[in-house]
């Protein structure tokens, strides 16, 4: 085949852009930049109001949250941004710090206290077991006092 192509005409006059084609670029260009303005706008609030809700780094947040869902009302107001927060907030409360070297049970101030006879048979079964003499002792003054 042969190439149809005028070589006298350079191809810039061959096709020249139509005002559809511009319109349709500044439509593109126009919903970039609206975009990236809403965008802004939603970190701007954010950051704003991370800020007055006592959080150290908004950067480090906005990372983690989804933004998506935050709309503009009729004032201009953002709407969405306190749900995120207090949801954070609430579930990012610090613990209470372990002490060291304390109790670590849960119930350790509800210890239940066992019975005499409880106590009894906890003390013979170990004289039982260990067949040691103290053991044996042990369990003889528990029965002397419960026989008294």
């Amino acid at each position: 085949m042969e190439d149809v192509t005028n070589p006298e005409i350079p191809e810039e006059q061959v096709q020249e852009p139509t005002w559809e084609d511009e319109r349709a670029e500044l439509t593109q260009r126009l919903d970039t930049l609206t975009t990236e303005l809403h965008s802004q706008r939603v970190s701007n609030a954010f950051y704003r109001k991370a800020r007055a809700a006592g959080i150290d780094d908004p950067d480090a947040l906005a990372g983690i949250v989804n933004l998506s869902a935050v709309t503009f009302d009729d004032e201009g107001q953002a709407q969405g941004i306190d749900e995120i927060l207090t949801a954070f907030t609430a579930a990012a409360k610090p613990k209470e710090p372990r002490t060291i070297g304390g109790p670590f049970a849960p119930n350790y101030g509800e210890r239940a206290e066992k019975t005499s006879e409880q106590r009894l048979a906890a003390s013979a079964e170990k004289a039982r077991r260990t067949g040691r003499p103290e053991d044996m002792v042990a369990y003889m003054d528990i029965k002397r006092k419960l026989q008294k």
